[in-house]
């Protein structure tokens, strides 16, 4: 995520030009996110592009879910998702599995979904980096478990079996 401002269509008075004040540098974060397709609980975390920032992520996930016989996550095929540290954990750790989608099909991905909710929030929004990252909390904050379900649209999801769009509370 792009912690400068996202310019998308706005209006100015005709004679003028928009000004947005940029450092020159695009400061990025990473965001890693999952979303508890039973209940909508919504994890997620700010870190760096990296395998070893992916496993501490796959560790929270875990933490979260004691008790679960098997926690599966949906990824999409980036480098950091086969990366030999998460290999490696991933073979200490039996009731982690990872599912990967198809290539170039992000649409498909119920949490590319969320991403893009996050995206339209924040777009037009001039504010400094450290503004930028608290409206990435507030926007998780505000935003309840049905709301995360509603965004992430699983009923529509080729991952998911065809009655899910019927029972996927009554298994919460």
């Amino acid at each position: 995520m792009h912690l400068l401002p996202h310019i998308r269509a706005s209006w100015i008075p005709r004679g003028t030009r928009q000004q947005v004040a940029t450092p020159g540098k695009n400061r990025q974060v990473t965001l890693f996110g999952a979303l508890e397709m039973a209940t909508g609980t919504w994890h997620y975390t700010l870190g760096r592009r990296s395998a070893a920032a992916f496993v501490v992520f796959l560790q929270m996930l875990l933490a979260a879910h004691p008790t679960a016989p098997v926690v599966a996550v949906l990824c999409d095929n980036d480098s950091i998702h086969h990366a030999k540290a998460v290999t490696a954990y991933l073979a200490g750790h039996p009731r982690l599995r990872l599912l990967f989608g198809a290539r170039y099909s992000s649409h498909d991905n119920p949490v590319e979904r969320i991403w893009a909710a996050l995206k339209a929030h924040l777009a037009n929004t001039a504010v400094t980096w450290p503004g930028r990252l608290r409206q990435v909390h507030a926007f998780f904050r505000q935003r309840s478990p049905t709301q995360m379900l509603t965004t992430a649209a699983p009923w529509s999801s080729p991952w998911l079996p065809r009655n899910y769009a019927q029972n996927f509370r009554s298994s919460a």
